[in-house]
């Protein structure tokens, strides 16, 4: 059995400059790029050329999540800025149940600038969606001071 070591989050720090973050996927998700690691030498290829650089009797572990857009920003008349971060849903506690709500549904959330936020109702439009999202934010201020 190999001997496990000891890992370091500063072993994951480094700097990113925004323009190296993709911003959306391509429409070809399989010609995105591919970051390989082999015996200390770092590559880049196509997604789609991965099976060339995997050893035989390679497992591969699918992960189907889906990024969901969690960061929402506001801004009050007095122009005051909110940001709310959604880190899970807690009614209804699944996401899929909590994605295909078409009135309500409650979040844990961080909020940014509380200070600055007062009892208003925070409204924002969402891309396509018919309704806008809302955030009365009285239970949640309490939790998150």
């Amino acid at each position: 059995m190999d001997k496990i070591r000891n890992i370091s989050i500063l072993d994951y720090t480094y700097p990113l400059s925004d323009e190296r973050i993709a911003s959306y996927a391509l429409s070809d998700r399989d010609h995105s790029r591919l970051l390989i690691w082999n015996n200390g030498v770092i590559s880049d290829d196509k997604f789609y050329n991965l099976p060339n650089s995997l050893p035989a009797g390679s497992m591969l572990v699918f992960n189907n999540t889906r990024v969901i857009r969690a960061r929402l920003f506001f801004k009050r008349l007095t122009g005051a800025k909110i940001e709310i971060f959604c880190l899970e849903p807690k009614q209804p506690g699944d996401y899929a149940l909590s994605f295909s709500q078409t009135k309500s549904c409650r979040w844990k959330c961080i909020v940014g600038n509380l200070k600055k936020w007062k009892d208003e109702v925070l409204v924002q439009q969402l891309g396509d969606f018919r309704q806008g999202a809302k955030f009365t934010g009285r239970e949640e201020k309490i939790a998150a001071q």
